[in-house]
């Protein structure tokens, strides 16, 4: 994928290994054109979550979005969607 100028976030800035561990991956968030949103500093649309720890075991829809921690370092802010009553 070439850097587009309106992207604030470089894709080799993200650590995908993480984020494969959590059930998102790059090939998928392109596929579903989120990728080019979360390098732009926007938010995605839904995306399947799994958080597993040795505590819980959680697999929620959720939005993501770049953000820069303090040290400047790219995160992956995660917002939980709850579902309608």
């Amino acid at each position: 994928m070439n850097q587009n100028p309106n992207y604030i976030f470089k894709e080799d800035s993200i650590d995908w290994k993480r984020l494969e561990e959590i059930g998102i991956s790059r090939s998928r968030l392109e596929e579903e054109g989120n990728l080019d949103l979360l390098l732009q500093g926007k938010e995605t649309e839904l995306v399947p979550v799994r958080l597993k720890t040795s505590a819980i075991d959680l697999t929620l829809d959720a939005t993501l979005r770049l953000a820069a921690d303090g040290d400047g370092k790219t995160i992956v802010e995660i917002n939980g969607i709850q579902p309608a009553k």
